[in-house]
């Protein structure tokens, strides 16, 4: 009863919750709500009986002394006792019966098929939802000792579901004979949620009333006393309501005196309804706020109730971090606003704002974060306004524990996926699958990329609408960009700036210069060319393809530089070391960074999304052409008065390979036609600058076509086969999760969410120690069994590498139950070398592999 008060009360208070429920029902809202407070209050029908009662048989004596007598459950039989699908079992047990035979049977015409899935939902509320054709009998019918308690048990079931009845379905004209309306998607998380939330003891919420309900009338009383003080309490300390500002538009989320330019000018004209918007626009255009500006009026609408901003790393997600803290009190009243991935807890930006909600210090002007939000990974997106990795989002369709709640979150919002263009097959078919639960959901998403193909646009199209009009164009390069393409059902529409001319996206410039290498490899003559142009002032990058490559070619440089600052980032540092190069990066190339003098940058894939900063030259190995326009997107990025002699027009070069094929380049970017025919674009375009944004349609529709009647070298098809094997192997493995999905639930622990969400490719990490008397000494100089337990989970998530996961054979040890390989060493040199020789990590250059002799 406590949980169906918190039910009730969340309803009653979330318009959007109430629409996504009533949503294509042939029930009006009083009806929908009757049944779903019914279900949510059977959600622990399995606690009638003996194996539950038990757990504490003292108790149950007191009670029942006749039954000092009677064979009673073990202990063991208490404790493995799981009554959250027993009540499922029970539930299908008991109604399967013929009403002839049985005293307790609800009738003969009772719709059996019609409650089971609303059944399987609520009794899923401690992390697995199971359909009863799964239910393993054995585990949860009752022993032939006990069989004793059978009736009495089953008794107790059919006066629960009979007081339920009069509570809530006979007040709506409904009874046991009818049959609900279709179950929501979103039920399991509702239920799970309201389940957590009935469960919040406290001083003043939910305290035990030792008095008992006897009647229907005891029972609604104490129902309302629950709803009106309780659940009422609970709900507004959760965070998860929030109150959405009137009047959405994106002005108010421009700073002040700027007006709507570009694609932010078409928001008005977006439907008002649930569907999927693929934004496609240039780097820079305002595609954060226009998404963010039509999230506000689907939420207003009550299409939603909070909006999921979704990014490709860590690093991006940190930067939307700082960017929406300002802007989501603007959408809502004191929003609780969440950060989620791997290391959130370590942003110093969101410890502030869960600290301004752990004191009660929200504001109109601030973000806040309220500690019930704060304190599970698994409650990420029950704020007005969630940050977060992709990953987070992709746990809702994989085989982890609770996985329907974040897919409640996720339904319950407008879903924003920044940078959709950065994800492999398999990541893809995890995301397909996500789109296709928000359509089944009734709810909005959002795509942004400035670099999407138009075959990947089509399939993520489909995913969230199964038919296609023919109206979709497959010929993209003729059509307009920027764009906006929304789909909902069979409804289609697209909008450009043909009515707005003098919006389109200013031309911009650029010029390539090919420049051959062995491998494509940056060479000493190239190097020196880098530092020359530091010399004369110009901020530089150098982009590369390998860690390796990139520690190497800035070994060089700093040998060379003098007075020069070189600065190296990528992956392969620990999260401490990596968070001072990062604020490094932004401190020098940033969009008020420090300009006074040249500098070089040397850094891997890891800049292409992650920092917002600006060059005066960028340097990069060959890369796919979506990639490749990222990269540039960080060549005069921002407005400058003046840019040194020399690097006054943009220009970037791409590094080469002289013979053919791309070596281990391909085994990271195996798309070889790709690859190819990016390159053989580089090479024609000549003294001819690059255009942008034609540059957008021209250059990635005809490079990632289907189209082969084009004559192509051998090592082309024979790299192709390779990779079309590849990705059709990916693309099976997501089916193969997406369908474990619906009969495992692994624990929803780090080491299992990694496994799961990246293709089991994502890097390893590694722990570097020092053995010393005291314990295991970390890199930041702490002995690990010094700690406390939840200090040495911290600790090592600072201290720990990532590696790749092709390193794993060159380790000799075990990993541990975190999946961590711990590497003893010593200290050398002001870094940390294994005592193999193997291995070797310095704050400069990061994590080293050296084969051994």
């Amino acid at each position: 009863m406590d949980v169906a008060a918190v039910a009730a009360y969340w309803w009653d208070h979330s318009p959007a919750l109430r629409h996504l429920f009533c949503r294509n029902q042939k029930l009006d809202e009083e009806k929908v709500r009757a049944w779903l407070l019914f279900f949510i209050a059977l959600h622990d029908l399995g606690k009638f009986d003996i194996r539950f009662q038990c757990k504490v048989p003292q108790v149950w004596l007191v009670l029942n002394p006749e039954d000092r007598h009677e064979r009673m459950p073990t202990a063991y039989d208490c404790k493995e006792y799981d009554h959250g699908l027993a009540g499922l079992y029970w539930f299908d047990s008991d109604y399967q019966t013929d009403a002839i035979d049985d005293p307790f049977s609800l009738g003969s015409t009772h719709p059996l098929e019609s409650w089971l899935p609303w059944m399987e939902a609520v009794c899923g509320h401690h992390g697995s939802v199971v359909h009863t054709d799964k239910l393993d009998s054995h585990r949860y019918r009752l022993p032939v000792e006990l069989h004793s308690f059978s009736l009495r048990d089953r008794a107790a079931r059919s006066a629960w579901i009979a007081a339920l009845e009069t509570l809530f379905l006979q007040p709506a004209g409904l009874t046991t004979q009818n049959s609900p309306p279709d179950c929501s998607l979103l039920l399991a998380g509702f239920c799970s949620i309201s389940d957590w939330l009935g469960s919040w003891l406290s001083d003043d919420t939910f305290l035990f009333q030792p008095t008992a309900a006897n009647d229907e009338s005891g029972l609604m009383h104490y129902f309302e006393q629950r709803y009106q003080n309780d659940a009422a309490k609970v709900i507004k300390r959760s965070g998860l309501t929030g109150q959405v500002k009137p009047n959405a538009n994106v002005e108010a989320l421009l700073d002040s005196g700027h007006q709507p330019r570009q694609l932010q000018v078409l928001v008005d004209s977006l439907p008002l309804t649930a569907g999927l918007t693929i934004v496609e626009a240039p780097t820079g255009s305002g595609k954060t706020e226009t998404a963010l500006a039509y999230a506000w009026k689907l939420v207003e609408q009550n299409m939603a109730d909070s909006i999921i901003f979704a990014l490709p790393t860590q690093a991006t997600a940190n930067a939307m971090l700082q960017r929406i803290e300002t802007l989501a009190p603007k959408l809502f009243d004191n929003p609780n606003l969440v950060l989620a991935h791997a290391n959130s807890r370590f942003n110093q930006a969101f410890k502030d704002i869960k600290e301004r909600g752990g004191n009660g210090q929200g504001e109109n002007a601030l973000s806040q974060c309220v500690k019930w939000l704060s304190q599970s990974k698994k409650r990420v997106f029950l704020g007005q306004i969630g940050v977060c990795t992709i990953d987070q989002v992709l746990v809702s369709v994989l085989p982890l524990r609770h996985r329907f709640v974040r897919g409640f979150g996720a339904g319950r919002s407008v879903l924003i996926v920044d940078e959709v263009h950065a994800y492999d097959r398999y990541m893809y078919g995890l995301l397909e699958a996500v789109l296709q639960d928000q359509a089944k959901a009734g709810s909005p998403a959002i795509l942004l990329s400035a670099t999407l193909p138009q075959q990947q646009k089509k399939q993520l199209l489909a995913s969230y609408s199964s038919t296609l009009p023919t109206k979709f164009s497959s010929t993209a390069e003729l059509t307009p960009y920027p764009q906006v393409s929304w789909i909902s059902g069979l409804n289609f529409r697209q909008f450009d700036l043909e009515d707005y001319p003098q919006q389109q996206p200013p031309q911009f410039n650029l010029y390539l210069e090919p420049r051959y290498s062995v491998d494509a490899v940056p060479d000493d003559e190239l190097l020196t060319q880098l530092l020359s142009a530091a010399k004369q002032g110009a901020q530089v990058c150098l982009i590369c393809n390998l860690v390796d490559v990139a520690q190497k070619s800035y070994q060089k440089l700093k040998a060379a530089a003098g007075t020069i600052e070189i600065q190296l980032f990528h992956a392969r540092f620990s999260l401490l070391d990596r968070q001072v190069k990062e604020n490094l990066a932004l401190a020098c190339f940033g969009k008020e960074g420090d300009r006074s003098r040249g500098r070089i940058l040397v850094a891997t894939q890891v800049v292409e999304q992650s920092l917002d900063v600006d060059f005066d030259w960028v340097v990069t190995q060959i890369c796919p052409v979506d990639l490749l326009f990222q990269r540039l997107g960080r060549l005069h990025r921002h407005q400058r008065s003046s840019r040194p002699v020399g690097f006054v027009k943009p220009k970037a070069t791409v590094l080469l390979p002289r013979a053919e094929g791309y070596g281990i380049i391909g085994k990271i970017y195996s798309h070889t036609r790709v690859m190819w025919r990016t390159q053989q674009a580089i090479e024609a375009l000549g003294e001819q600058p690059l255009v942008f944004p034609e540059a957008y349609r021209s250059w990635i529709e005809p490079i990632y076509c289907d189209d082969v009647t084009a004559p192509e070298p051998d090592w082309v098809s024979q790299g192709m086969e390779m990779f079309e094997n590849e990705d059709f192997t990916k693309k099976i493995k997501a089916r193969q999760m997406r369908q474990w999905a619906e009969n495992i639930s692994l624990y929803d622990s780090e080491v299992n969410e990694r496994a799961v969400t990246r293709d089991g490719s994502m890097s390893i990490p590694l722990i570097p120690f020092v053995g010393t008397v005291a314990g295991r000494q970390l890199l930041d100089g702490h002995i690990h069994e010094q700690l406390g337990e939840y200090q040495q989970q911290e600790t090592l998530a600072l201290n720990q590498i990532n590696v790749p996961n092709s390193w794993k054979g060159k380790i000799k040890v075990l990993p541990d139950e975190y999946g961590r390989y711990w590497i003893e060493g010593r200290l050398h040199n002001g870094g940390w070398r294994c005592n193999s020789e193997t291995f070797q990590y310095g704050v400069e250059v990061g994590m080293v592999y050296t084969s051994p002799t």
